[in-house]
């Protein structure tokens, strides 16, 4: 596996690269690419959109066969292999987008769940159209077990769009935010752009990625999502988002909250 620390150099702004903590790019896995062929296409858009670390997060939820954590290593570890032979200068992570559960600290104590990049951060997926009642309580075990949960997407699920305070329960519980970059063009409709835009003036949001699943269906969109982006955030704090904050997830530190560093336009 990639040593992120070595890899990554901050070298002060720069518009034009990321880390993606969010991809579906292993092929033949779950919703993602079918081929191997499908995935290096799928990295060289996301090489071209400026991307050059990605954790492969596959889904691990009840709709598709359950991969475990090793398996997901091995399969990082294989289209590596192929990125390196074809000359795409990608380098891949492990990860898992995990559906919420009761009780999914098991999974991850038994090595079942991948974290990103094996570190204490852990990608957790909501319910879109429903609210788990025990969501505060999964949060408040993996964090008791030294997980800290990444919430994917919040500005996508319906409770949060109704009561954005649903979020900043699971926040002060000790979880992240990671918003997908496409929502700011309305890729996930009206009213998941609506709640990116508030959720991000409001500094809810630590880190941005593509959830990329494709490079036609769901393809990144993140060079024109930046470009959005930087107009009412401004680029150093889109730089925040982008590279600062995912460097320091791959590489096991501590994240910042973003309303603290920098005030948006």
């Amino acid at each position: 596996m990639i040593d992120v620390q070595v890899l990554y150099i901050h070298a002060g702004v720069n518009e034009k690269t990321m880390i993606d903590t969010h991809v579906h790019i292993l092929p033949g896995i779950d919703n993602g690419p079918a081929t191997v062929a499908d995935a290096l296409t799928m990295a060289r858009t996301l090489v071209q959109e400026g991307v050059r670390i990605a954790a492969a997060t596959p889904h691990y939820n009840d709709e598709f066969p359950h991969r475990s954590a090793s398996e997901i290593f091995q399969r990082v570890s294989s289209l590596q292999v192929e990125l390196s032979n074809a000359g795409i200068p990608l380098r891949l992570c492990i990860g898992h987008e995990v559906l919420i559960k009761p009780r999914l600290v098991d999974d991850v104590r038994l090595g079942y769940i991948a974290t990103l990049h094996g570190s204490r951060y852990l990608l957790l997926e909501l319910w879109n159209s429903i609210w788990l009642p025990e969501t505060e309580r999964v949060v408040f075990e993996l964090r008791e077990h030294g997980i800290i949960p990444i919430i994917a997407h919040p500005e996508r699920y319906r409770a949060i769009q109704q009561e954005p305070e649903r979020l900043g329960t699971l926040l002060r519980l000790g979880a992240l935010a990671q918003m997908t970059i496409g929502s700011l063009l309305g890729a996930h409709g009206t009213a998941a752009r609506r709640s990116a835009e508030m959720l991000l003036k409001k500094g809810l949001i630590h880190c941005l990625a593509s959830d990329a699943h494709g490079f036609r269906l769901r393809p990144p969109q993140i060079a024109q999502g930046l470009h959005y982006a930087r107009q009412f955030l401004g680029i150093e704090r889109v730089h925040f988002l982008t590279e600062v904050q995912p460097a320091a997830i791959l590489t096991n530190e501590l994240v910042g909250t973003p309303s603290l560093h920098m005030k948006v336009r």
